[in-house]
C-alpha cells in the first residue's frame, strides 16, 4: 500500500510541472486583420476566431452580447476623448455691463459674466452625466488635464479647495447665479435696460426673455449632455435655444466667425485623445484658458479676455487669506504670496506665457520658473484661475473598452490612458499556441491613404495601434508615468557652461560635417549611448546609420534657396531643434553632443531633444532621398514626395509593392556604383552588402520596411486589409544569396538589448518544447527505476 501512495505523490510531483510546460506561449506571429465594423468583430472575438480588437467601443455595444458570450471576453478601458462646454463671453467693450449691441438692437448676454459661467461647474452634475449619458463609461473632469493624465494628481487639492465635486452643488450653483444676475440689473439699468426675473421663474431682458443660443453637437454623446445642461439652465431661469448642429455648421459659426456677432452662447467642445503624454503640460492652461495662445473661443477676434488675478484665486480658495489660499492648493515652492510678488496681480494671460516659455520679461523684470515644485505651484494657480473664468468647462473623461479573448490570451499590459492600444500590450501578450490572431479597425480607404515613410511618420490611423512600435525599437519612449524613458539608448547630462570643441560638428548640405559653432558656449553636455543591434535584414547596425540618419534629418529639414528638391516642410519641427545643437562627438556606440537648449528641471525633456537613433538603415534612407529628388534618373515613372501627393507626385509609402520597386531601382543602381554619401565616405568600406541585403528583402517580403524591432512585416495584402508579423529573432528571416558580400558576421542570438521587456518568439517556443520534450523522457526513464526499486523491496 505504501508504495502506491508513494509512486501516486511521486507522479503527482513528477508531472506537476510537465502539465504547465506548454499552457501559454510568447507571441510568435502577429495576424492582423482590418475591419471595418468593430461591433460586428466582437462575437468572433468572443467565440474565439480573433484574440484580441485593438480598437474601442463604448460599453453598450458590450451589453448587447449575449452573456455567455461576454463572460468571454476581458475588457480593457481605453481613454479616447473629454468634453466642455465652451462659452462665448463677450459683451460690448465700451460698456460695464453684460451687454451686446448689435445695430438697433441689444441683447443681454449672461456668459459675459464671470460667476454666472462660474457657477455651471456647480450647476451640472459631471457624476449624472458618467453615470445616465455614458452608461459609467467615464470619469468626471473639472479641468483641463484628464483624469487618466500623469500630471492630474497635481491638481486633485485645487478642485478640493474649489469645492468642485462629481455630483456638484445645484443648490449654491443657483444661488451664484441668482446673486450675479441681482448685480447685472444694477450694471444694465445705468444704461437705460432692465433685467428682472418674473412670477415665471425666467430672467427677462427688455420684456423679452433671456435667451441662450446653445450650439448642441448632433454626431455623438454631447447631444444627450446638451439636453441636460439645457434643462439646468431653465432651472437658472434662462429660456434656451437648442441648435442641434454637426461638425461643419457647427465649426463655421462658433470657430470661424467673431464672437461678437453674437450667434452663439455656448458650444459643446469635444476633444480626442492619442497616445501616451508627457507629464509636463507647459501650454496646457494657456491653450484652454488663455486668448493669446489658444482658441478662447475661437480663432477670431474679439477673444475672451482674461481679468481674474493670482490674487483673487488664492482670496477664494483661501476664504479671503491668500497664504491660507497657497496652503489651500498644497504650495510647496511659494510658502507666502509675499514670494509671489508682482504676480499676484497676474491673470492668466500673463501666467501662462511664463509656464509655456519658463521665463517671461514683464514690465522690465524678468521671471524664470527653475525647479519642479515652483513650476507645478503655478500651474495650480494657472488652473484655478481657468476654473474660475469659466470660458470653458470641462465636464467629463470619455473611456471606451477594448476586448480580448480571455481564453485565448494572458499577461496584457495595459496602459491608465491607451488601454491596450500600444505596443506593450502585444509585445508581453501569450497565447496557447504563440499566434495572436487581432481585429484593428481601418477606414474603408485601406492602406493606401496615407505614405508610410520616416518624414511624414509611420504611426497613422490606417495601420494597427502601434504597428510601428512592434517593428521598431526607439531610442527612448513616453512611459506612462509621462516621462522620457531609455530604451535603446542611455544618456548622461551634464548642465553648466561648456566650450563646444573644434571636433564637434553639424551637417550642412553642401559642406559636410562642419564645426560650426566650435569655442561657443552650450548650456548643456549630453552623452549617449545606444544599443546597436541587428536590422532586419541582418545587417549589423552601425554608427554609419546614425550618423547618415542626423545628416538626413539636417538635409531634409533645412530649406537652402526657393527651389531646393532636398527639402520636406513636414520636417519644419525638426529644424527648430536641430537649431538648439551646437556638435556632435562620434564614437563607435555613442556620441556626445553639446547644445544650446536645456530644460530647466525635466531631465527627460532635455534629453529627448538630443537622442538621435535611427529608423532604417542609412542604404534606405539614401535611396528614397534619391528617389524623391531625381527619380527620372533611375529609370522609374513616378515622382515622389515623402510629405504630398496629387499633380503627379505620389507620397512614398515602403509598404506599396509598385512603389517599392521603384526604390529598388535605386538601389540596384547604388550598389553597382558602390555609391556611399558623403556624410558617410569616412565610416564605410565596401557598401555593398546593405544594399544587396536590402535587395534581397524586397524581394523577398515585398516591401521595405527593414528596421530593428521585436517584430518583422512578413505579409502586407492591402486589399485583403491584412498584414502578419513575425517574432524577429536577430538573425534574418531572409536567406543572403551565395552571392551576398558579406563584412559582417551576423549573429544567431537575439538582437534585442537588456533594457527592453522581454520579447520571445519561436526560438523561445521551440526551446520550450525541446525542454518539455526531455523533460517527459527522462521523467518516464525515472519512473521505470522507480518501479523496479519497488518490486524489489515488495519481494
Amino acid at each position: 500500500m505504501r508504495s502506491v501512495i508513494a509512486l501516486s505523490l511521486l507522479l503527482l510531483v513528477l508531472l506537476a510541472p510537465l502539465a504547465g510546460a506548454e499552457e501559454w506561449s510568447p507571441i510568435d506571429v502577429i495576424k492582423f486583420q482590418g475591419v471595418q465594423n468593430p461591433e460586428l468583430v466582437l462575437r468572433r472575438i468572443a467565440k474565439g476566431e480573433y484574440d484580441i480588437g485593438l480598437f474601442s467601443l463604448p460599453a453598450d455595444e458590450y451589453r448587447r452580447l449575449d452573456k455567455d458570450l461576454l463572460k468571454n471576453l476581458e475588457l480593457y478601458k481605453t481613454v479616447v476623448s473629454y468634453n466642455e462646454l465652451t462659452f462665448n463671453t463677450y459683451h460690448d467693450p465700451d460698456k460695464d455691463a453684460p451687454i451686446v449691441t448689435l445695430g438697433n438692437e441689444t441683447y443681454f448676454n449672461p456668459f459675459a459674466i464671470m460667476e454666472v459661467r462660474f457657477a455651471m461647474n456647480y450647476l451640472i452634475s459631471r457624476d449624472y452625466v458618467v453615470q445616465n449619458v455614458y452608461q459609467n463609461g467615464g470619469a468626471p473632469m473639472f479641468g483641463c488635464i484628464r483624469p487618466s493624465h500623469p500630471a492630474s494628481k497635481y491638481f486633485e487639492a485645487v478642485y478640493t479647495a474649489l469645492n468642485l465635486t462629481g455630483g456638484g452643488n445645484e443648490g449654491l450653483a443657483l444661488k451664484m447665479i441668482d446673486e450675479a444676475m441681482g448685480e447685472a440689473a444694477e450694471q444694465v439699468a445705468k444704461y437705460g435696460h432692465v433685467l428682472e426675473r418674473r412670477a415665471d421663474g425666467f430672467w427677462y431682458f427688455d420684456g423679452r426673455p433671456v435667451t441662450i443660443k446653445f450650439v448642441i453637437r448632433i454626431e455623438d454623446e454631447r447631444k444627450e449632455i446638451g439636453m441636460y445642461v439645457s434643462k439646468q439652465l431653465q432651472k437658472a431661469g434662462f429660456a434656451v435655444e437648442e441648435l442641434f448642429w454637426d461638425r461643419q455648421k457647427a465649426g463655421q459659426v462658433v470657430f470661424a466667425k467673431p464672437p461678437s456677432n453674437y450667434e452663439w452662447n455656448i458650444y459643446t467642445g469635444g476633444w480626442l485623445i492619442r497616445g501616451s503624454p508627457s507629464l509636463w503640460i507647459d501650454d496646457y492652461a494657456a491653450w484652454f484658458y488663455s486668448a493669446w495662445y489658444g482658441y478662447l473661443p475661437g480663432a477670431i477676434e474679439p477673444k475672451h479676455r482674461n481679468t481674474v488675478t493670482v490674487l483673487e484665486f488664492l482670496n477664494e480658495v483661501g476664504n479671503g487669506n491668500a497664504n491660507a489660499g497657497l496652503r489651500a492648493i498644497g504650495a510647496a515652492y511659494y510658502q507666502n504670496t509675499s514670494e509671489l510678488g508682482e504676480m499676484l496681480n497676474w491673470t492668466e494671460e500673463e501666467l501662462t506665457k511664463l509656464l509655456t516659455n519658463l521665463s517671461l520679461e514683464v514690465n522690465g523684470r524678468s521671471y524664470t520658473i527653475n525647479n519642479a515644485d515652483q513650476y507645478w505651484d503655478l500651474q495650480k494657480i494657472a488652473m484655478g484661475i481657468g476654473i474660475m473664468e469659466s470660458a470653458r468647462v470641462f465636464l467629463v473623461e470619455e473611456w471606451e473598452l477594448s476586448p480580448v479573448n480571455r481564453e485565448r490570451v494572458t499577461d496584457i499590459v495595459s496602459d491608465p490612458a491607451t488601454g491596450i492600444l500600444n505596443r506593450w500590450s502585444v509585445l508581453n501578450a501569450k497565447t496557447p499556441d504563440g499566434v495572436l490572431k487581432v481585429a484593428y479597425f481601418i477606414p474603408t480607404c485601406g492602406g493606401f491613404c496615407l505614405p508610410f515613410n520616416p518624414v511624414s511618420g509611420f504611426d497613422t490611423h490606417v495601420f494597427p495601434a502601434n504597428l510601428w512600435g512592434l517593428v521598431h525599437d526607439p531610442g527612448g519612449f513616453v512611459g506612462p508615468d509621462g516621462l522620457y524613458t531609455p530604451y535603446r539608448c542611455r544618456w548622461e547630462i551634464e548642465r553648466g557652461e561648456f566650450t563646444v570643441p573644434g571636433d564637434a560638428v553639424i551637417y550642412n548640405q553642401t559642406q559636410g560635417w562642419i564645426a560650426a559653432h566650435a569655442g561657443e558656449s552650450a548650456k548643456v553636455k549630453v552623452r549617449v549611448t545606444c544599443d546597436f543591434g541587428r536590422w532586419h535584414d541582418g545587417v549589423k547596425m552601425r554608427t554609419a546609420d546614425l550618423k547618415y540618419y542626423i545628416a538626413f534629418l539636417y538635409t531634409w529639414a533645412y530649406k537652402d534657396g526657393a527651389d531646393d528638391p532636398y527639402y520636406d516642410g513636414a520636417l519644419s519641427d525638426t529644424a527648430a531643434s536641430l537649431r538648439n545643437i551646437l556638435g556632435f562627438q562620434f564614437t563607435n556606440d555613442s556620441y556626445i553632443v553639446y547644445g544650446s537648449y536645456a530644460h530647466p528641471f525635466a531631465d527627460d525633456v532635455t534629453a529627448k531633444a538630443y537622442v538621435f537613433y535611427p529608423d532604417l538603415p542609412w542604404e534606405l534612407y539614401y535611396a528614397m532621398g534619391e528617389l524623391v529628388t531625381n527619380s527620372s534618373a533611375y529609370d522609374t515613372k513616378t515622382k515622389y514626395s515623402f510629405s504630398e501627393s496629387g499633380r503627379g507626385v505620389e507620397c512614398l509609402n515602403l509598404l506599396s509593392k509598385e512603389y517599392v520597386a521603384d526604390l529598388r531601382k535605386v538601389l540596384m543602381v547604388l550598389r553597382d556604383k558602390n555609391a556611399v554619401p558623403a556624410a558617410i565616405t569616412e565610416d564605410v568600406g565596401d557598401p555593398r552588402e546593405g544594399y544587396t541585403r536590402a535587395i534581397e528583402w524586397i524581394d523577398a517580403k515585398g516591401h521595405a520596411v527593414i528596421s530593428n524591432g521585436p517584430f518583422y512585416i512578413e505579409k502586407y495584402e492591402p486589399e485583403n486589409l491584412f498584414l502578419e508579423l513575425r517574432a524577429f529573432q536577430g538573425a534574418s528571416p531572409v536567406t543572403p544569396s551565395d552571392s551576398t558580400p558579406t563584412t559582417s558576421q551576423v549573429s544567431t542570438s537575439s538582437s534585442q538589448s537588456e533594457s527592453p521587456p522581454p520579447t520571445n518568439g519561436s526560438d523561445d517556443h521551440q526551446t520550450a518544447t525541446n525542454t518539455s520534450l526531455i523533460y517527459a523522457i527522462g521523467l518516464a526513464g525515472l519512473l521505470i527505476l522507480v518501479l523496479v526499486l519497488l518490486m524489489g523491496w515488495k519481494r
